[in-house]
């Protein structure tokens, strides 16, 4: 009976003593350990400078709104405007540039690398780092213990931006729209391609590919919402944060401020719990329980907390397919394809009545039509030259007229005579000649990238 008795005892005066009943009276909400080790200077000041940084980058991202109000990629531009016209920025950042960089930048943020980024980021490291000090200052007669990126408000910022940028970028892929492999493409000699087009391509060939990307950069995302699900939704998006970077850097990509940013902010929801992560990666002892840190004193309100977060976090998701799947249908390849939708070699081409031999000198013959969709018309020359041109298809007053992007005062009205479904013929006057050419299509299937397909059984390992 004695071992019981002992073991009353010391439960009675566990729960009796002051911490516990604290701990009692504020519920669940836990701060941090009783036990919690006193913090370096350096540790703290390093916590807090992550604190006012990422918050800084949260609230001041346009594609951070973006994805916050969910929205598509059609509308990055209007976010960054609408942001920057809240944070009044631009002045700032254009003082910046003239005074310490002594260069100039341009009015508007496009989403990539440019000088308006690269300065931005100077001005809220700058500004960060000022605010980490005071900070510091305000705060250098407290004890250093804890630390302060597992405060929950802090912490659901952090989750709820870079869950709308997974969700954000995950749509884009799933939907698919974000990577795309147009026809001029496929007769594009590869060595023209820029790194950015290769990546571009190779992931737009296979949409499989692209969407099971996007399912895995929505599921990271969906792991945020709760605080329960942070860390392994955190790990999760830090591991594909990790490859979007190196693709970004390797391939020459002009989203690399941005996704470093992102994966920073999946690291700073993992901090708190790097301990414990390493703990339980090599050794063998039982790891202890995770430290919570919650909105609310109460269960219920914490429940309902989560509640709302999981509501939310649906809403981004949904708004963003939805928008995604909009813009898809109505500018991306979900659209229409028009009755000449294909490639067209040129097999003859007269100028002023005389045939034009097919040389791969002649920057000025044409050697394929590429038809992509009902307003956008791409020729390729003999020199492997391309024009992008905006087009007016008209099947039934059977002529096709081009305007070139480059150039606005350029016009040339063709008559459009269909031989067959595969063959046609074009007449009319192009930069002051009278041209007539004779087309036909392009088996697309006949391109082993296009019509390979899959295939379980290879008797040849060839590139092939």
């Amino acid at each position: 009976m004695k071992v019981p008795t002992v073991r009353a005892l010391l439960r009675t005066l566990s729960s009796s003593s002051p911490s516990n009943r604290a701990a009692r009276r504020t519920g669940p909400r836990v701060g941090k350990a009783l036990d919690s080790p006193q913090w370096s200077a350096v540790t703290q000041v390093a916590s807090r400078f992550g604190v006012v940084y990422s918050g800084l980058y949260c609230l001041t991202t346009p594609q951070i709104l973006l994805s916050v109000i969910g929205g598509g990629l059609g509308h990055r531009q209007k976010a960054a405007d609408a942001w920057a016209k809240v944070w009044a920025i631009r002045p700032v950042r254009q003082w910046v540039a003239a005074r310490v960089f002594d260069t100039t930048v341009g009015d508007h943020f496009d989403g990539g690398d440019n000088r308006y980024a690269w300065v931005g980021q100077f001005c809220w490291l700058t500004a960060a780092a000022a605010a980490t000090g005071l900070w510091s200052a305000l705060d250098r007669h407290r004890p250093r213990t804890g630390d302060v990126t597992s405060d929950a408000r802090f912490r659901l910022l952090v989750r709820m931006c870079l869950a709308g940028q997974m969700f954000h970028y995950g749509a884009a892929k799933v939907v698919p729209l974000q990577f795309q492999l147009p026809l001029a493409k496929l007769v594009e000699p590869f060595g023209n391609f820029s790194p950015m087009t290769a990546l571009w391509s190779q992931t737009g060939a296979s949409k499989p590919y692209q969407v099971l990307l996007g399912c895995a950069e929505i599921a990271g995302g969906l792991l945020l919402l709760l605080p329960r699900t942070t860390t392994p939704g955190a790990l999760l998006c830090a591991l594909e944060l990790t490859q979007v970077f190196i693709l970004n850097m390797t391939y020459d990509v002009p989203v690399k401020l941005h996704s470093l940013h992102l994966l920073l902010l999946s690291l700073v929801l993992l901090a708190p719990e790097t301990a414990r992560l390493v703990e339980f990666s090599l050794s063998r002892r039982e790891v202890r329980p995770a430290v919570s840190s919650e909105l609310f004193r109460t269960r219920r309100a914490n429940r309902i907390a989560a509640a709302a977060q999981v509501a939310a976090g649906l809403w981004m998701l949904g708004a963003q397919l939805r928008n995604d799947r909009r813009f898809w249908t109505a500018f991306g390849p979900g659209r229409a394809k028009p009755e000449l939708y294909g490639i067209w070699n040129v097999d003859a081409y007269e100028c002023d009545g005389r045939d034009r031999p097919a040389l791969t000198t002649d920057g000025r013959r044409w050697r394929r039509l590429v038809v992509e969709s009902v307003d956008v018309v791409t020729v390729q020359h003999m020199d492997d030259s391309f024009d992008l041109h905006a087009a007016t298809i008209d099947m039934a007053g059977r002529s096709i007229t081009l305007l070139k992007m480059t150039d606005p005062q350029w016009k040339a009205t063709l008559a459009l005579v269909r031989v067959g479904d595969d063959r046609l013929t074009l007449e009319g006057d192009v930069d002051g000649h009278h041209v007539r050419l004779r087309l036909s299509r392009l088996d697309l299937d006949s391109l082993p990238l296009v019509g390979r397909g899959f295939n379980w059984v290879q008797e040849s390992s060839s590139l092939r």
